[in-house]
């Protein structure tokens, strides 16, 4: 009995993290770009700048760009200690922004890399660079981070539909679907004469650099093949439940508009007698009106909501169709849905998806608008009698 408490004892006293690092000797990773130049890989890493301020101490940035280079994204990464003491912790990585020319030939490794990472978490977001060194683009006052670009990722996610969020597991998740294309969102660095209010301000060496969310990049075969228009985007993230907010521009009169703001939009595909049926409900305020329209009567806004629901249907069948033609690639799943629902159409169209059935396959939209306020307190100058 004396001989089994000892060994238990042993056991707990030899038990620790054979990979223990210290505080003070890890390089916390927030933000990564991963380039490709010939065989060579290039990093360049976001890391929080541990020096603490204090009453005679001023810290120009919260944060320390690193750039290295390697055969493999590990080799990049390990090359940063010939420039820093500390090990790379990846454990609150926030943003990694894959370059386009490297998304062109196969994101495949680099998603290996992270899902290989046990230290690296997998709520991370991911984007496509159209340009390079966008996390270099800084200034003595301000850099381009990860916390900048974040908020604005999720307030145009939010509020514009022109985009979206997509985590490692998200793309983990449309990698390994056989019937679904990878789609992501794209970051670039933009020259204006004049800032404007889309448009986020670097203050940076070049003073009129700035970068800015841009629309969906779209995959086929994990290789980027292009990017979707902002109507395109809109419309994707509208059919896949992704669109929170955004404003919807029609033309009530010749050269007159109204904005009509969705608040919340529910959508459904379906498969049925070897066609797909997307079902759209979508419910929205006027928040302005230049049209001779008497929203105080409710016959008139029913008349509204039919011509919104019109002109959404045939909008939303144009941007399908121009992504069907022009990238073929199923962004939206439509085969999964078949796979899921029809599996015997399935087994029947799945090997000639692409080259035949994706582009004349018949796509019916059923959308319903509803009105449900009509945005004034009391009568505007064109609703008059």
């Amino acid at each position: 009995m004396t001989k089994k408490i000892i060994i238990i004892v042993i056991i707990f006293l030899l038990t620790g993290c054979f990979d223990h690092q210290e505080l003070n000797e890890i390089a916390i990773l927030t933000a990564t770009e991963i380039n490709k130049n010939d065989d060579e890989f290039i990093i360049n890493a976001e890391i929080i700048n541990p020096q603490s301020p204090d009453k005679t101490t001023i810290v120009s940035s919260p944060f320390i760009m690193y750039q290295s280079k390697g055969k493999t994204i590990q080799e990049a990464y390990r090359m940063i200690k010939l420039s820093s003491s500390r090990y790379i912790y990846p454990d609150h990585l926030r943003i990694v922004i894959i370059d386009e020319e490297l998304a062109k030939n196969d994101i495949s490794e680099i998603l290996d890399f992270y899902l290989r990472n046990p230290l690296a978490r997998t709520e991370f977001k991911i984007l496509i660079g159209k340009d390079k060194d966008i996390l270099n683009t800084i200034t003595p006052i301000d850099p381009i981070s990860s916390n900048s670009i974040l908020d604005t990722l999720e307030t145009s996610s939010n509020y514009l539909g022109i985009t979206n969020i997509v985590t490692l597991n998200n793309l983990a998740d449309m990698k390994l679907n056989p019937n679904k294309e990878i789609i992501l969102p794209s970051i670039e660095l933009e020259k204006k004469e004049n800032n404007n209010d889309t448009i986020k301000n670097t203050e940076s060496s070049s003073p009129n650099t700035m970068y800015k969310l841009s629309t969906l990049a779209i995959f086929k075969d994990n290789k980027l093949i292009g990017y979707l228009t902002k109507d395109e985007s809109i419309t994707y993230n509208l059919i896949e439940n992704k669109l929170k907010n955004t404003i919807i521009t029609y033309e009530c009169e010749k050269n007159k508009y109204l904005s009509y703001e969705i608040i919340n939009n529910n959508s459904k595909i379906t498969t049925k007698n070897k066609e797909i049926n997307i079902n759209i409900d979508i419910t929205g305020t006027i928040n302005e009106s230049a049209c001779n329209i008497k929203l105080n009567n409710e016959s008139n806004i029913t008349n509204l909501e039919t011509s919104l629901s019109n002109y959404l249907q045939g909008n939303i069948t144009k941007n399908i169709n121009n992504i069907r033609n022009t990238y073929n690639s199923d962004v939206f799943g439509f085969l999964d849905i078949i796979y899921k629902h029809d599996y015997q159409t399935y087994e029947e169209i799945k090997d000639t998806w692409y080259n035949k059935t994706f582009k004349t396959i018949k796509i019916n939209i059923l959308p319903k608008v509803k009105i449900i306020a009509k945005g004034n307190v009391m009568e505007g100058i064109n609703e008059k009698n």
